[in-house]
């Protein structure tokens, strides 16, 4: 999938930012309000509202001159909609379920790199940061406990999860050396699985 805009696998652009407020409030907007929270054009928010009105999707309220838009939370198609909108927040609950079932688990997991900040796309692999414990359990154990999940992720997003793999060790390694992806971890890693990546780092230092 996109992992910066999972929705695009069946929306163009701008259609899924739009859905996003409406589906983000039960207000009524006018659409350059709409336009506004969304980054786009005022052209493009009409175009992208008057398909979704057609649809149902949309409900029209008359003010004045213009008009107030507001999503119709009663349609069929509605909760449809905003779980595809939601794909992101599901592909993270989806991570995390994943990482948290490994038996042995890890002391950490957790996501980093272009999937972790939104800026990826259909190509990404999903970078996953795993830290294992010192007295580190079998390694063939480990391996299949890996290649086992990697296809599972697979099937569920259609990207390939990279790992990897350190330890406490291994860490305070990095941290002496300032090694460059301790600054990555920490400015964009999503927490999946185990302690807070902060707290070994501090105890790494």
């Amino acid at each position: 999938m996109d992992v910066g805009r999972p929705a695009a696998v069946v929306w163009p652009s701008g259609t899924e930012a739009v859905f996003r407020v409406l589906a983000g409030t039960d207000a009524a907007l006018g659409v350059r309000e709409v336009a506004r929270v969304a980054g786009v054009s005022a052209n493009r928010a009409s175009q992208v509202l008057s398909g979704l009105i057609e649809h149902g999707v949309v409900l029209v309220e008359e003010h004045g001159a213009g008009r107030l838009c507001r999503l119709n939370r009663a349609h069929l198609a509605t909760d449809a909609l905003v779980a595809l909108v939601d794909l992101r927040t599901r592909m993270m609950d989806f991570l995390r379920q994943e990482v948290r079932s490994w038996t042995p688990p890890a002391l950490h997991a957790s996501l980093f790199g272009s999937a972790a900040r939104g800026d990826g796309d259909t190509g990404s692999d999903l970078d996953l940061l795993v830290v294992r414990a010192d007295d580190r359990p079998d390694d063939e154990a480990w391996e299949a406990q890996l290649y086992d999940s990697g296809e599972r992720i697979l099937a569920a997003t259609g990207n390939r999860a990279a790992w990897f793999l350190t330890s406490p060790a291994d860490l305070r390694r990095a941290v002496r050396a300032g090694e460059p992806i301790i600054g990555e971890w920490r400015r964009d890693g999503v927490h999946l699985a185990g302690r807070r990546l902060d707290v070994l780092l501090r105890e790494a230092a």
